[in-house]
């Protein structure tokens, strides 16, 4: 910086210069609290949403999202351990070939995929409508789950059984996915038919081949012979 440059500024610092007590401090306003030795040994614990939301197996419940918005079906299973359900009827996919297969019957067969348990909400029994639900207790300290839309008691769930689909399921695990590895590998080359056979038949007409040819040599050798 330049000998004049350097005293302007200095001089500008002298002039604008702050007391000691209304000079800017650099220091933080609040220290960062000490961190808590519980976090150490904290974990993420898993949430039971089926729990949380009251709903359960046999619960007519409404999709929200996805391509299957706004049906309406049964809880048929709850996968509790990746907070998903599974609804009759709906999320429809075709999975695998029918065990029986005859006439009448499809050839593949549609299961339900499971849908995640916040993407469906239960139904107001009274508006039809989806609808939140709380738990409350009476008198005699039965639990009772309530809607916030109409106010009502939600009915009990209905009896839900196997199905077709699972049962077909059932005996498609039974009979292709419980096999042995070797089993369901490449297949054999005895499908094919004998190679045996064919080498030796390649064979027979290699060397049926090379007796014609030489029997026309030898007619050729003659001819000219004669010539």
């Amino acid at each position: 910086m330049p000998f004049f440059k350097r005293i302007r500024e200095e001089e500008k610092t002298r002039r604008y210069r702050q007391l000691p007590f209304l000079a800017v401090s650099k220091e933080p306003s609040k220290w960062p609290s000490p961190p808590d030795p519980r976090d150490v040994d904290r974990r993420l614990c898993k949430v039971d949403l089926a729990r949380e939301m009251n709903i359960k197996v046999g619960d007519r419940v409404r999709v929200l999202y996805g391509s299957e918005k706004g049906k309406h079906g049964v809880i048929s299973r709850i996968v509790r351990e990746k907070n998903q359900v599974v609804v009759s009827g709906v999320s429809l996919k075709r999975s695998f070939w029918h065990p029986e297969p005859g006439p009448g019957k499809p050839s593949i067969v549609s299961v339900e995929c499971p849908i995640h348990i916040t993407n469906v909400v239960l139904v107001d029994p009274v508006t039809k409508q989806p609808t939140r639900v709380k738990r409350r207790y009476m008198m005699n300290g039965e639990g009772v789950r309530i809607s916030k839309v109409s106010g009502c008691a939600m009915p009990e769930p209905v009896p839900v059984g196997l199905n077709e689909r699972e049962l077909l399921w059932k005996k498609h695990e039974e009979g292709v996915l419980r096999q042995e590895k070797q089993r369901r590998g490449p297949p054999k080359e005895d499908i094919f038919g004998n190679k045996e056979h064919f080498k030796a038949l390649v064979r027979l007409v290699r060397e049926r081949r090379a007796a014609e040819a030489a029997q026309g040599e030898a007619a050729s050798r003659a001819s000219f012979e004669i010539e």
